[in-house]
């Protein structure tokens, strides 16, 4: 691991941290910033996210904080450290392909891009997902 690696590790897992304290601010009744996170058709939410759904996520973001963590430390939680390293290598992949997205509502080549979300999304949520895909990467390799 190279000097800066630990930095960018660190850097990308409170990003991660902070995401996921959103979510759980939402699971527990917050409402601020939550109508423009979810993708719209015709005005309307294409899905309604519920309790469930909410606290996966956080739990889902808390824990793929950890692995570029634990890629800085001696012995991450007992668990081998090449599952850290392969762990964020597929994080980076999958926030790369969520900024890629899925060419209709999500990601820099939407086709829908009139609502509110998909403002939000090309503005915000791509770079986001592209420097978190960023990070990880170089924290891996």
């Amino acid at each position: 691991m190279t000097s800066f690696q630990p930095i960018l590790s660190w850097i990308v897992g409170l990003i991660l941290f902070f995401l996921s304290g959103i979510h759980f601010y939402w699971l527990v009744g917050g409402q601020t910033g939550g109508s423009k996170v979810i993708p719209e058709l015709n005005g309307k939410p294409t899905f309604r996210p519920g309790k469930l759904s909410t606290a996966l996520v956080g739990i889902l973001l808390f824990c793929a904080a950890l692995l570029p963590i634990g890629l800085t430390l001696e012995i991450p939680f007992g668990i081998p450290k090449t599952l850290f390293h392969y762990g964020t290598f597929f994080l980076s992949v999958v926030f790369l392909l969520r900024a890629v997205g899925d060419f209709r509502m999500v990601g820099f080549f939407k086709s829908i891009r009139d609502t509110t979300f998909a403002k939000y999304d090309t503005k915000y949520y791509c770079p986001l997902c592209l420097l978190i895909s960023t990070l990880l990467f170089f924290s891996a390799i």
